[in-house]
């Protein structure tokens, strides 16, 4: 009996050879595309048994890639197995186009990969106990991964200045989105969760921009770059060998306009962080009395006293001499900066919110805190 032909289409192409590599280990025969258009040339030539995608190849939006592989199995509509993405709208449109299986992110995505195409297939099933045990991929992957991490950071940079100039076409905050992309994949299936979720929050703004161009300004592409050079930082050993999963950071939101503290919460929660929040300085040095945070936005404008003023007294409670302050305003004059730096603040915000922007600034000011660095 020949072996069950899969196609993956993804288009990192060192996540796409590790996955290659286990499946041909079980048997399969692999071809392997890296883009949409690639993807639907070798559908149509080698008439793959079933297809695996990431949600996020260049070219064909995934409506369209779906239909395009099916259209090359009319009397029998083929398997569309779709990996693991932290974009849940995309996930919702592949189930939508009829994708077969959806995968989430487990702690063994290989296994999930395999069980979910041997189920599709028909075939015995040789992965269901590995499912629930973390994947080890091999230290060398990881080190290749690493090896290779300054030319995308070279690639990231060279596309962050290509997005500032004026009349930039869209290839720019393109090729950022996918090499970003990438690295979020490496690092989600290499087991290095904190650097994940970071590099999660720079394409979740890389994603914003890339859809809605026209809210590309100053700040943003400033926040992008902060993250770039931040991110080359954690990347070396020193650095990565102390990062804590962010998902146990406490992060308190402080700010009495009801709408502003629900968009920085629905922030917090993009970013996976967890969140409270308080609407008053009174509410905000009783919560920080009693427990210690990883993080607080602090409104300049609040009733009784200013955001600057209570940063002073956070100052001087033992708990938080030295906790990340983002300070939020929607007067983000000079002056304010400076009395926010001379307050004990650590950075900035105004108003209007990017929702992910105020996301990815968390994370960095979370992994600052972790790494001693504020």
């Amino acid at each position: 009996m020949n072996a069950k032909r899969v196609l993956l289409i993804h288009e990192d192409r060192l996540v796409g050879n590790l996955y290659r590599e286990k499946l041909e280990a079980e048997g399969l025969t692999v071809d392997s595309a890296r883009s949409s258009d690639a993807g639907l040339k070798v559908a149509a030539e080698r008439r793959p048994d079933l297809t695996v995608i990431d949600a996020i190849v260049p070219g064909s939006e995934i409506a369209q890639l779906i239909a395009g592989l099916r259209a090359h199995s009319p009397a029998r509509p083929m398997p569309v197995v779709v990996l693991p993405t932290f974009r849940p709208s995309l996930a919702e449109k592949a189930a939508q186009s009829g994708a077969s299986t959806i995968l989430s992110r487990g702690p063994n995505p290989v296994a999930d990969l395999l069980d979910a195409i041997q189920t599709e297939l028909g075939l015995e099933r040789t992965s269901t106990i590995a499912k629930a045990l973390p994947f080890r991929a091999d230290d060398g992957w990881l080190k290749v991964s690493l090896e290779a991490a300054p030319e995308t950071l070279a690639a990231l940079r060279r596309a962050l200045h290509d997005m500032t100039r004026e009349n930039h076409d869209r290839t720019a905050p393109q090729e950022f989105f996918q090499r970003i992309h990438g690295f979020v994949e490496q690092m989600s299936l290499f087991g290095q969760k904190p650097l994940s979720s970071f590099c999660a929050a720079i394409e979740a703004l890389a994603f914003d921009l890339m859809r809605f161009p026209d809210q590309t300004n100053p700040s943003v592409l400033r926040t992008l770059g902060q993250s770039v050079d931040f991110l080359a930082k954690l990347l070396g050993d020193s650095f990565r060998n102390r990062l804590e999963d962010p998902g146990a950071a406490q992060v308190l939101v402080v700010d009495d306009e009801d709408g502003a503290r629900k968009i920085i919460m629905a922030a917090m929660r993009l970013a996976q962080l967890t969140a409270v929040a308080a609407d008053a300085p009174a509410a905000t040095l009783a919560a920080l009395g009693v427990q210690k945070f990883d993080l607080v936005f602090l409104d300049v404008g609040l009733p009784e006293m200013s955001g600057f003023d209570l940063c002073s007294k956070i100052r001087t409670m033992p708990m938080h001499e030295k906790t990340p302050i983002v300070f939020i305003t929607g007067m983000a004059t000079f002056q304010n900066r400076a009395q926010a730096s001379l307050s004990g603040g650590n950075d900035f915000v105004g108003k209007p919110f990017n929702v992910p922007e105020l996301g990815l600034k968390a994370l960095m000011w979370v992994f600052k805190g972790q790494l001693g660095l504020t």
